[in-house]
């Protein structure tokens, strides 16, 4: 919120001066002035005469310009009962200005009653103008429990047809109710089945942490989130939870989001709870003084324990190999050696995948020219 609204906003609140309560001679200025000042001028007469700018509200108020000004006025508007001519005034506004306005009642929520009050109970009276112009949408800078309960029933009548407005409403709800909100996430998640739908849930966890706002993330939310999202995991399709992956990370927590790995591949995860991956590493020198290329081919099984994704699986495995495995063609032909290294892309069924996709990489790897080469079936890699 700018300084300028937040000086005019500041009037609303602030005792008015006793020469500037002169009814009469705001009315006549009101009247007299152009849209650019009349703005400031219905303020400050809304705080000292509420009942008078009330009563030229409905023909001054659609003189007032989009902007601060307008903002203040806006909020003005709804503290003196003047409701009527506000709506009429953001009917008559493009888009983009009424999205503003709208966004500035919201801010003012917590501080106005008379603006929760109104932008609660909207709802019912705008009817299908509430959901069409995003007025639900100030809802997200109310955080009062009353606020919640309106967001709530709307969520409790499920997705239905209008799958934008549930998610919408989803969003609102969880920004504005914070780590109130992470029950009722969890409850809908325990409704919803289709992948969709639970990847929205699980995205609306860090929107109730407050992660990405300028204030900065709520640890006490953003710890309840991780927990809530890791006792998902188990019932999570893969689609939501590469989401949850995303929103662990996003909310600090980058262990819980590398154990959602398991979790991905949960059909894929052998009797003793590993999971098998595999690894091929190509080792290359030039020999003989720079006259012949010598290659060494390694292979091995990969062990992982459900904590690493495939685009983490490279880098783990050739710090891991380089330790485990030996490779000093290098140093045998007294050059820099370069080492190539390949994975799958997820983890394998069974050793006979593995050793399918081994063959097939061992075939790629004898059609690099050398004047040399060997192959070493490598101990498995731990993860």
């Amino acid at each position: 919120m700018s300084a300028s609204l937040l000086l005019a906003l500041s009037t609303l609140a602030a005792p008015a001066l006793a020469q500037d309560c002169d009814t009469k001679a705001l009315t006549k200025e009101i009247a007299d002035a152009s849209p650019v000042a009349v703005g400031t001028l219905y303020v400050k007469l809304a705080q000292c005469d509420p009942a008078a700018a009330k009563k030229l509200s409905d023909k001054e108020l659609l003189r007032v310009l989009p902007g601060d000004e307008g903002d203040a006025a806006a909020v003005a508007a709804v503290e003196i009962g003047a409701t009527g001519a506000l709506i009429a005034w953001t009917d008559a506004m493009i888009s983009k200005d009424r999205s503003r306005t709208i966004a500035a009642l919201g801010k003012a929520c917590d501080s106005s009653k008379p603006v929760e009050t109104f932008l609660i109970g909207a709802k019912a009276s705008m009817g299908e103008k509430y959901w069409q112009e995003r007025w639900f949408r100030a809802l997200t800078d109310c955080s009062s429990d009353a606020a919640g309960a309106s967001l709530a029933e709307e969520l409790d009548k499920g997705v239905g047809a209008d799958k934008t407005r549930f998610f919408g409403v989803l969003e609102v709800y969880s920004r504005s109710q914070g780590a109130k909100a992470i029950p009722k996430l969890q409850e809908l998640a325990g409704k919803l089945t289709d992948g969709e739908g639970l990847t929205y849930i699980v995205n609306a966890f860090p929107d109730a942490a407050n992660v990405g706002s300028v204030e900065g993330a709520d640890p006490e939310a953003a710890r309840a989130a991780v927990a809530a999202i890791r006792g998902l995991g188990p019932s999570l399709p893969p689609k939501a939870v590469d989401a949850a992956r995303v929103a662990l990370r996003s909310l600090g927590d980058e262990e819980a989001a590398d154990a959602m790995a398991g979790e991905r591949y949960r059909d894929l995860r052998r009797e003793d709870g590993s999971f098998l991956w595999g690894a091929v590493a190509v080792e290359s020198a030039s020999c003989k003084k720079g006259k012949e290329t010598w290659v060494r081919v390694h292979h091995g099984k990969v062990l992982g324990r459900g904590m690493t994704w495939p685009d983490q699986l490279q880098e783990k495995v050739s710090v891991a190999g380089e330790t485990g495995w030996e490779f000093s063609l290098g140093e045998k032909c007294k050059s820099e050696a370069t080492v190539t290294w390949t994975v799958p892309a997820e983890p394998f069924a069974d050793a006979d995948a593995y050793k399918a996709w081994r063959d097939e990489q061992l075939r790629a790897a004898d059609k690099v020219e050398a004047a040399k080469r060997w192959t070493f079936d490598e101990e498995p890699i731990e993860l």
